[in-house]
C-alpha cells in the first residue's frame, strides 16, 4: 500500500468525516456509490491504490495499475441535481489542475470537458455521476491521475501520459490536495467563478475541432465556454453549435 491514511485525513478538510482506502478495489466511484445507498453521508473520500474496473466517460475503461497513479472519488451533496454533473465536471479539471500545480510544479492543459493534459498526452481523466437517494441527490466526483504510468496498453499508448512523480510522499500530498481543491470548488458551483480559469488553460479554445454528436461527425472552431459548462462551436456553416451532452467526443485538429 502505497497511500498512508493518516497523512492524507490531516490534511484535507475536516467535513470529508469519512476516509476509505483500498489496495484494490473495481471502482472508487462504485464504491463511493455503493456506501452512498446503504445511507453513508457526503462529503466522503474514497481512495484505491488499484482498480480492477476503472471507468471513463462514455462506457470508456480508466487504466489503473498498482501504485503509480491516484485513483479516488469525493462523494459530494448536489447542488442542483442534473446541472450539477458537466458543471462540476468542469469545476473538477479546474480543481485537480490546480492540486497537479501545487504539488508537482507540472502544468497541465484542459480538453473539454473531463480531461488534463501534459505535453500532449492524456494524464488525467474525470468522471462524475448523479445519484439518487430517495430524495437526496449526491455527486461522485471520480479522478484518475497517471503518476509515474509508464507501460500502458496498445489502444491508449499513442495518447496516454504521466506526470513523471513516483515519490511516495507526493501521492500522499497530490491525493490530500485534489481533495481539498474539489471541496474547494465544489462551494464555488452554484457561482462558477472557477470558469474563468477554466477557459485560460483550456487547450479546445479557438482550435479547430472534429466532434461527434448522435452518431455524426462535425468539425468547427471552438469559440466559448458558458458558465455551465457548455462549449460553444462554430460550426463551417457559420451557425453556433452548443454541446453539453455527455454522448460527445471532441478532437482537436493538428
Amino acid at each position: 500500500m502505497t497511500y498512508n491514511k493518516e497523512k492524507i485525513k490531516n490534511a484535507i478538510p475536516a467535513e470529508i468525516a469519512e476516509l476509505r482506502i483500498y489496495a484494490e478495489t473495481d471502482s472508487t466511484n462504485t464504491e463511493a456509490k455503493k456506501y452512498a445507498l446503504s445511507g453513508g453521508s457526503a462529503p466522503s473520500l474514497f481512495v484505491a491504490d488499484r482498480q480492477t474496473a476503472g471507468r471513463g466517460r462514455m462506457g470508456r475503461s480508466f487504466y489503473s495499475p498498482e501504485g503509480t497513479g491516484i485513483y479516488m472519488s469525493l462523494l459530494l451533496p448536489a447542488h442542483d441535481s442534473l446541472a450539477d454533473t458537466l458543471l462540476m465536471t468542469s469545476a473538477a479539471a479546474v480543481a485537480v489542475r490546480r492540486a497537479i500545480r501545487a504539488v508537482t510544479g507540472r502544468e497541465t492543459d484542459i480538453k473539454w470537458v473531463n480531461d488534463l493534459y501534459l505535453g500532449g498526452r492524456k494524464v488525467c481523466g474525470i468522471l462524475c455521476e448523479l445519484i439518487a437517494r430517495e430524495n437526496e441527490k449526491m455527486i461522485i466526483v471520480g479522478v484518475g491521475i497517471n503518476l509515474s504510468t509508464a507501460d500502458f496498453p496498445s489502444d491508449i499508448a499513442d495518447i496516454a501520459g504521466s506526470l513523471g512523480v513516483s515519490e511516495v510522499d507526493a501521492r500522499n500530498a497530490l491525493c490530500a490536495a485534489c481533495a481539498t481543491e474539489l471541496y474547494n470548488v465544489w462551494k464555488e458551483l452554484p457561482s462558477a467563478d472557477f470558469i474563468e480559469e477554466y477557459k485560460q488553460y483550456s487547450m479546445v479554445l479557438g482550435k479547430e475541432i472534429r466532434y461527434v454528436e448522435n452518431g455524426k461527425s462535425y468539425e468547427g472552431i471552438a469559440v466559448d465556454i458558458d458558465n455551465r459548462g457548455r462549449l460553444y462551436v462554430k460550426d463551417k456553416d457559420e451557425s453556433t453549435h452548443i454541446l453539453a451532452s455527455g454522448e460527445i467526443s471532441v478532437r482537436v485538429r493538428n
